[in-house]
């Protein structure tokens, strides 16, 4: 499966865009092949093959998000597709008005010129401002196939003003803490997502129970983080991949403590979903190297 993954893992975006020529014009290869990376890291962890129908792709056992809430979410876009709910394909937070953070798997082989980035809407039915992106930094010690370090910043063209921010984390909260998940997922595991923001509360787990043998067996690093339920039944998957975990300290569910990174199955029992971990110094001290204190 290790091989499997390294074959997905390096595809570039372009390979995959010659490779789809011949399909519609809307066709989003871009979050197909986030979908490929994914599903295989699920298939290194277990051994199984890559199969990506069988990996869900939603928000699970969550709700509409309200608009007052999420503001900081951003949608990352198939730059030549011009309708948004087509064009979207993962997940960022904006913590600076010109820089968001999201995941090095929805980065990788990623041109700045083939992007840009939803801001100022929950939802991807027109409204929001299109950005265009001018760089991209992905951890330099990101494994695409452990997913460890699994972080990057995006620069905006301009300003996203007047938009509040989320704040990076400095610490980690306890197990058990509530913390909150949002995304534009599939609704159904295949190519049905949702038009509005989703959220889904979850606690966090121990990274020894996440890393127990009917987990993730010793997968999990210091630079992740897990959250969710023992017995399942909410998540986030890989259709959420780069988006925020966010928990309240006192100003609403603003302080980003993960990103969404993988897990495998959806809400499966003891298939925890996996963050990356921003509390960690090399995850945290990349990510303010970029965007500045």
């Amino acid at each position: 499966m290790r091989t499997i993954f390294k074959t997905v893992a390096a595809l570039s975006l372009s390979a995959i865009a010659a490779a789809t020529a011949s399909k519609a014009e809307d066709y989003n290869w871009m979050r197909e092949l986030v979908q490929l990376r994914v599903a295989a890291m699920n298939s290194r962890a277990t051994g199984e093959p890559v199969q990506l129908s069988a990996r869900s792709s939603r928000i699970v056992g969550g709700t509409v998000a309200p608009n007052s809430i999420h503001k900081f979410q951003v949608a990352l876009l198939h730059k030549s597709i011009a309708n948004n709910f087509n064009a979207q394909f993962c997940g960022g937070t904006l913590v600076k008005p010109n820089f968001i953070v999201t995941a090095a798997h929805c980065s990788e082989g990623t041109n700045p010129a083939d992007v840009q980035v939803l801001t100022g809407t929950q939802d991807l039915n027109g409204t929001g401002v299109r950005r265009n992106v001018t760089q991209i930094f992905i951890h330099p010690q990101f494994n695409n196939v452990t997913f460890d370090f699994d972080v990057a910043v995006w620069k905006l063209a301009s300003n996203a003003s007047g938009i509040p921010l989320a704040t990076l984390t400095t610490t980690d909260a306890p197990t058990g803490t509530t913390v909150k998940t949002t995304g534009w997922g599939s609704l159904n595991g295949g190519n049905s997502f949702p038009i509005n923001l989703r959220q889904v509360n979850v606690p966090i787990a121990s990274r020894a129970n996440c890393n127990d043998a009917n987990s993730y067996s010793g997968d999990i690093t210091t630079r992740m983080i897990c959250a969710g339920l023992d017995a399942g039944g909410k998540d986030s998957c890989q259709g959420d991949s780069g988006g925020p975990l966010t928990r309240n300290e006192g100003a609403g569910f603003k302080v980003l403590t993960g990103i969404v990174s993988f897990g495998e199955g959806c809400a499966l029992p003891n298939k925890f979903g996996v963050y990356t971990r921003i509390a960690n110094n090399a995850i945290r001290n990349f990510i303010l190297g970029k965007i500045g204190p």
